[in-house]
């Protein structure tokens, strides 16, 4: 039994599960939660007893008085520079206190309308603060009257946003970044013995932004927790040192040199020089944390024995306000064991600052491992072995991971799965989590906040490429002495975000390269000891890096990594975070990925697994795809028993009475589905819940490999055929309906034969259930299924709905239930050929296939051929990466009410069929639908009416709207006029009138389309005319989010004299190519889209006869988007 189930065992009958009772509460159902009776961060302070009694120290965490300032009347943001952040009033002060550290605006964090994760961890926060761009920040301490001669240093672990930091009135320090530390010397403002009172103000980060074409933040704003938060989130820290004493130490483990080399930093604030000595002693750093989850990530630890390390002492004079760094070093001689991920010595050396009598004046600790990472031949080599790292990562998620807790529990879970690094992802993670990878043996691929997935740094700002600078050394300078720390990723895909989704000019692509080289350059001169430098996505930056790190790469990419000579690593891959069903089905050949969560996870996993694989075979040194800790892993239902409802505030995991002046966040509530992980939160819980992604990664990084990874669940497709539209025997259909009835001339435009006559004949009656015919129809209706004969009621409408209950045998009742996806209940001819595939619109415009359910008595009496899928994929497709997971999780777990759709009821000899279908499709392939429906049924379908593709299947415009011509004296008068509205899409149809011509339909031949017929085509003056038309993109082609293999489509005009489009009404920016132009990329939204193309007629009538094209780089996807002359 693991300690896991040890701690689940001993704590079934213990309190921790307790139920809260109130009014609010039993107005709930009785909720229950979870109350954890320990600290939820276990956390250490800055001095050590190793440093004692030289330094000490003042936690200033606590409660904070919180005034929020409003922004000026008229403020843009992004347009506006930053507004000014006023004073604070005397009587502006918040009520409620905030709880330091947290941001003010926490509790919004990842709200996705209530669906996604339950992040509400401070529920006291008036809701008002989640909407505050700037404020200020005050609290008021004392300071032991003994610290009087020492310099006073106040730490911030990290404040997100613009910070002014004031003493007791004086501006003593300021500091802008969202998640380094910074020091403020305030030994001349503070007043030992006595009240001082410590206001910060902060301006949230994105006021700084600045609107434009490549980007917007002119920082480093890492991922989503960092952009969305302001505030002090770390902890805020008073130190006390010697007026002598150490500011930095540098711990460099030169293992192929058997040397233990300490750069120590003497900093001298006294107005003489200082005669010091400095020493060092170096002893093993020992753990005595517990071994159950509770404990366990508990620090608790001390130093043994000093070791026999020989460094002879170093004699010094610092100048007076200066520093100087003094190198200490040492042979080591087999006295000190490796680090490594399966055994991870740890060791502290303590340096000494001794004056002239001998005395010891600072102290200052630092913890290193003996270690060194080396390069050879490609390959990567740990303290002169081999090494593969094969890791994991994931955007920090806010406080739910602002503990020890998390850490230990994540990197025990990358054990688990036979892993053994982890790429701390988009911005510099909390320091804590640096120490739980030391101690626990995890590998750090240490990652700066220069993140650019989200096409948000302004690339075209050179105060941007400065500031990386500075944020680079900073995160160096703190994490450069963690063993665990393998290397330096300097940034996460600003590459393919300049190619891809900014398509910007080549000179954007060498100044980054040419960074590179600066980021190289830092990462040497300020950590010499680490030859890993990375950007992760960008290969190897342009050859100045010296590893090479591709995302979402192929077979060739790897091959091209490997072909470099570098060690090489596959930062990301797998569509675990993209992947829509449809994606999935087509990486995995296997359709079950349109059926649940589950059933897709399945599919990533074979992917996954096979991707993995050929990362093996290629010999990347840093392995792994995206990723273990969020996707592979289920989100969990913290104190959430019922997961048929969703979360209330009075669920979840609560925490015990706050403490003042403690080290680390103290939530008052952790919310259900904020975490993956569970490291003792809710006893009845596990750890972690798997989905088969886990075990496909378990598999693919175990040595040897294990078995190949194949789905516990075999799952086949066995749809039956459907009929052939057109051998039906069924050729005239009735329709009996109300005088407003529309469902005869949808059957009509879908190919199904109405009759002429709504006399009721042969086998099939149709009843209109959204207009239903008068009481008369009942006959009707009893007659046919006497006969044997088969009634549809097709669609209901609960204005109508007790007319239409009147002609049927029991009551019919609609349910509030729409869906995007169907999926075969009850075998049956009427369903044969339809797949899952087939069954799935989440990934169209509009997606909703079922507008409202069946139910009731009469439903019960019958079969459900076709109903709502139990998984809401619009819960999942173009959601938010840090809620999709578990607003789909939750679309399945939550009571919903019936989602019958098409129901067989044997009534009489015959059958009554119910559907609630939209007769009219709104989709192509809701048309498809229902035509395989009546197919079926045995009628035989003509072609109907439904609007055709206008695009061929070469990406040809066959098709259009056109207006012209409107005469113009040059070339160059006819691109300045625009006689056409470009935001008049949805006016422009057949036959209407703009500026004195009609808009008439033209076709192609051979290509070109003919504009011969439009007033003024014989004249041979320079002329102006228009073509009107609408795409259907299946994928949002500007969001690299949602897909990094986003196809890149072109429009291509040819044979015209010039051209302007316009899509959606916004101009786009064209290029000339021969005859004509090009628009490259054509960044198309997901749905439809209005396209408006001005052509421009030259006096030789070049332009009379244009032709349209579209290009993909993605062969496949061209067939995907179609083309319509009207709004569909």
């Amino acid at each position: 039994m693991d300690l896991y189930s040890q701690y689940r065992t001993r704590q079934t009958t213990a309190l921790l599960l307790v139920t809260i009772l109130s009014p609010l509460t039993l107005a709930a159902g009785a909720q229950a939660s979870a109350r954890f009776p320990r600290a939820f961060a276990p956390q250490e302070g800055k001095t050590t007893p190793s440093e004692r009694p030289e330094r000490d120290e003042l936690c200033l965490n606590g409660r904070w008085r919180f005034q929020p300032v409003a922004l000026p009347a008229g403020y843009h943001q992004g347009n506006d520079p930053a507004p000014t952040l006023t004073p604070p009033a005397s009587d502006g002060w918040e009520k409620t206190p905030i709880r330091i550290p947290s941001p003010w605006n926490a509790n919004s964090y990842a709200d996705q309308d209530g669906l996604g994760g339950d992040f509400r961890c401070f529920p006291s926060y008036p809701a008002s603060w989640n909407s505050v761009q700037m404020g200020w920040l005050q609290r008021k301490f004392t300071v032991p009257t003994a610290w009087k001669g020492r310099r006073l240093i106040l730490h911030f672990d990290a404040v997100a946003g613009d910070a002014q930091v004031i003493v007791n009135g004086k501006q003593v320090g300021e500091h802008f970044d969202i998640f380094l530390p910074f020091d403020v010397d305030v030994t001349d403002t503070v007043k030992p013995g006595a009240q001082n009172e410590l206001l910060v103000g902060v301006r949230k980060a994105s006021l700084f932004d600045v609107q434009g074409k490549f980007g917007r933040r002119p920082y480093q704003g890492g991922s989503m927790w960092g952009q969305h938060i302001a505030g002090i989130w770390q902890d805020v820290t008073l130190e006390a040192v010697p007026t002598v004493h150490v500011s930095n130490v540098f711990v460099k483990p030169l293992v192929d040199q058997d040397q233990l080399v300490t750069d120590v930093t003497v900093q001298n604030d006294t107005d003489h020089a200082a005669n010091i000595t400095l020493d060092r002693t170096v002893s093993p750093w020992i753990s005595e944390a517990g071994k159950d989850v509770l404990s366990a990530p508990e620090p608790k630890s001390r130093l043994g024995a000093a070791l026999p390390l020989t460094s002879a002492p170093v004699r010094v004079s610092i100048p007076a306000h200066g520093s100087q760094v003094v190198t200490l070093t040492g042979k080591v001689g087999n006295r000190l064991k490796y680090w490594s991920p399966t055994s991870p010595n740890l060791y502290g050396v303590v340096c000494h600052v001794k004056d002239a009598s001998g005395v010891v004046r600072d102290s200052k600790y630092t913890r290193f491992g003996w270690r060194q990472i080396t390069f050879d031949n490609g390959r990567t080599l740990l303290n002169g072995k081999l090494l593969v790292m094969k890791g994991d990562s994931w955007h920090f998620m806010g406080i739910p991971q602002m503990t020890r807790r998390y850490a230990w529990a994540w990197f025990k879970t990358l054990h688990d799965a036979h892993l053994n690094a982890v790429r701390l992802h988009a911005q510099p993670y909390p320091a804590f989590y640096l120490d739980v990878a030391d101690e626990q043996g995890i590998l750090v691929l240490d990652e700066s906040a220069m993140w650019a997935s989200d096409g948000g740094p302004k690339l075209d700002d050179p105060a941007y490429w400065r500031n990386t600078e500075d944020h680079l050394q900073g995160l160096i300078l703190r994490d450069r002495n963690h063993p665990g720390v393998f290397g330096w990723s300097v940034s996460n895909e600003i590459l393919p975000v300049i190619k891809y989704v900014f398509h910007g000019p080549q000179e954007m692509q060498d100044n980054l390269t040419h960074y590179d080289g600066i980021w190289a350059g830092i990462c040497r001169k300020y950590d010499p000891t680490r030859l890993w430098i990375s950007a992760d996505g960008e290969d190897d930056g342009g050859g100045t890096l010296p590893t090479y790190v591709i995302h979402y790469g192929d077979a060739s990419t790897m091959q091209r990594a490997k072909g470099s000579g570098k060690p090489w690593g596959n930062g990301e891959s797998s569509p675990a975070y993209y992947g829509t069903p449809e994606q999935i089905a087509q990486y995995s050949g296997d359709q079950r990925a349109y059926l649940s969560a589950e059933d897709r996870m399945e599919g990533v996993a074979k992917v996954s697994y096979d991707n993995l694989i050929d990362q093996r075979k290629y010999d990347a040194s840093y392995r792994s795809v995206f990723n273990l800790v969020w996707y592979a892993l289920k989100p969990l239902n913290l104190g959430l028993p019922d997961t048929t409802r969703p979360p209330a505030l009075t669920d979840g995991v609560f925490f015990g009475p706050y403490v003042e002046g403690k080290p680390g966040v103290q939530p008052e509530r952790l919310g259900p589905y904020s975490s993956t992980l569970n490291p003792g939160y809710d006893p009845s819980l596990p750890l972690y819940e798997k989905w088969p992604m886990f075990d496909a990664i378990q598999a693919a990084q175990a040595e040897p490999v294990a078995a190949e990874y194949k789905p516990d669940r075999p799952f086949t497709v066995d749809a039956g055929v459907a009929k052939d539209p057109a051998s039906g025997t069924i050729t005239s259909v009735p329709v009996l309906a109300g005088s407003n009835g529309a469902l005869a001339k949808a059957l009509a435009d879908a190919g199904v034969p109405v009759a002429s006559s709504g006399a009721a004949s042969g086998d099939l009656l149709v009843i209109d259930g959204a207009q239903p015919p008068s009481s008369d129809a009942k006959s009707a209706i009893d007659k046919a299924l006497a006969d044997g004969g088969s009634v549809v009621v097709w669609g209901a409408n609960p204005s109508t709905l007790d007319q239409l209950n009147a002609l049927l045998p029991e009551k019919l009742e609609l349910t509030d239930r729409t869906a995007s996806s169907l999926v075969t209940n009850s075998p049956s001819p009427i369903t044969a050929g339809l797949t899952p595939a087939l069954l799935y619109f989440s990934e169209l415009n509009p997606s909703t296939v079922l507008h409202t359910g069946l139910g009731g008595p009469l439903v019960t009496k019958g079969a459900v051929l076709l109903s709502a899928s139990n998984t809401n994929w619009n819960h999942w497709n173009q959601q938010a990466e840090t809620s999709k997971t578990i607003m789909l999780l939750r679309s399945e777990r939550e009571t919903k009410p019936s989602g019958a759709a098409l129901v067989d009821i044997p009534s009489g000899s015959g059958h009554l069929i119910l559907c609630s279908l939209p007769a009219a499709a709104e989709t192509s392939k809701a048309a498809a639908l229902n035509r395989t429906i009546w197919a079926n049924l045995g009628v035989k379908l003509g072609d109907g009416a439904a609007q055709r593709n206008v695009l061929n299947a070469n990406g040809e415009l066959t098709r259009a709207l056109a207006w012209g011509w409107k005469e113009a004296g040059s070339t160059d008068d006819a691109l300045k006029d625009s006689p056409v509205d470009s935001n008049a899409g949805k006016s422009i149809v057949f036959g209407s009138r703009m500026n004195d011509r009609n808009w008439k339909s033209v076709g192609a031949s051979g290509g070109a389309l003919d504009l011969g017929a439009l007033e003024g085509a014989n004249s041979h003056k320079s002329a102006i005319g228009y073509l009107s038309f609408w795409l259907y993109s299946p994928k949002d082609l500007a969001n690299l989010l949602l897909d990094p293999h986003l196809p890149n489509v072109t429009l291509t005009v040819g044979s015209v004299a010039g051209a302007q489009i316009w899509l959606n009404g916004k101009s786009l920016p064209t290029k000339p190519q021969g005859d004509g132009a090009i628009v490259n990329p054509l960044l198309l939204p997901q749905g439809w889209s209005h396209l408006l193309v001005k052509i421009v007629r030259s006096e030789t009538g070049l332009g009379a006869q244009p032709s349209l094209s579209l290009q993909s780089s993605q062969a496949d996807y061209l067939p995907q988007i179609h083309g319509a002359q009207e709004k569909p």
